[in-house]
């Protein structure tokens, strides 16, 4: 299930009323009322409201990427990632900046890690500083995780827009109701996954609606697995 489904799930059954009962109050049919909680059907975030209200819910929802939790850390802040350019304007400008990095890298060795950002065709376009806990990355190697920038808008419906980075770990197998990086069809895309019998995959988009392709798994190369977005402003 998707979160979303869990909310309407929840909800649904505190209020005791059945997937039948609940589609014909939301002018919808069971079998649509059962997708969404399943999570094999994705609504707006005005749908999921308006079916939430009608059952008397009042925590609001939302079907932003699911991105791990931050991990609590007790003896200091996580230091705040930036980005750094790669191209100053002038020669000396570049050996500065280079000599600055180097020294606050060495200072920071161990803490923070810069983590390189990939386009779609997987050439590295940039660097952030990111922060590294209990020597890891989100639970990844700091020398295996990565940011991708989104192209496009294709994800829209989940949140997340051109030009945004995700942060991603590394992963070999798809994830239900993960956005995942993959490789289809010769391109490095996001996409969010659904796993289906006879060795399918579902690959969700949500522009300004949701779409789904359908493929082999042997088709679909899995990279990583997205766990933080880090918006552009």
């Amino acid at each position: 299930m998707s979160r979303l489904g869990d909310s309407i799930r929840a909800a649904r059954l505190k209020a005791k009323m059945t997937e039948k009962a609940l589609g014909k109050k939301c002018g919808m049919a069971e079998s649509v009322i059962k997708e969404i909680e399943s999570g094999r059907r994705i609504v707006s975030d005005e749908q999921a409201q308006r079916i939430l209200k009608l059952l008397g819910a009042d925590s609001p929802v939302s079907t932003e990427l699911d991105v791990a939790a931050e991990p609590e850390v007790k003896l200091r802040p996580r230091p705040r990632a930036y980005v750094l350019p790669l191209s100053p304007e002038s020669p000396q400008q570049e050996s500065a900046a280079r000599e600055s990095s180097d020294a606050w890298l060495d200072a920071l060795g161990g803490v923070v890690k810069r983590v390189p950002v990939s386009d779609e065709q997987g050439v590295v376009i940039d660097h952030v500083l990111t922060p590294i806990i209990g020597g890891k990355i989100e639970g990844g190697a700091p020398d295996k995780v990565l940011y991708y920038r989104c192209p496009d808008n294709a994800l829209r419906g989940f949140r997340v827009y051109a030009g945004d980075l995700l942060l991603t770990v590394p992963a070999s197998k798809a994830e239900d109701d993960r956005i995942m990086l993959i490789c289809y069809k010769g391109q490095r895309i996001v996409r969010k996954l659904l796993r289906l019998d006879g060795n399918r995959i579902q690959m969700q988009t949500f522009d300004s609606e949701f779409r789904a392709e359908i493929a082999p798994s042997n088709e679909v190369q899995v990279l990583g697995r997205c766990v933080r977005l880090q918006r552009t402003l």
